[in-house]
């Protein structure tokens, strides 16, 4: 389940979401809302109002003219006043 959660976004624009409680991640390409919104419930014990995605533009690799790999961008709301400790 960890591999599925890739990692956190921080750019300027996702650290201002964070005062609103919102999160965002990198994950695999696979996953759905639902299979998002359980696995960061269970992960890190948080109730997960709202989940939003957004794929990532596929590469054109010139070298081996071939598509890289397609993620996607998940920007989660969390309850106010919690955060995710991330130990």
């Amino acid at each position: 389940m960890i591999n599925l959660v890739q990692f956190q976004i921080l750019t300027e624009k996702s650290i201002i979401a964070l005062e609103s409680n919102k999160y965002v991640f990198r994950v695999d390409s696979r996953l759905n809302k639902t299979q998002i919104k359980h696995i960061f419930e269970e992960l890190f014990k948080i109730k997960v109002l709202n989940v939003n995605t957004s794929r990532l533009v596929k590469k054109f690799s010139t070298s081996s003219r071939s598509l890289k790999n397609c993620h996607k961008k998940v920007i989660l709301t969390i309850e106010p006043g919690k955060i995710i400790q991330f130990s």
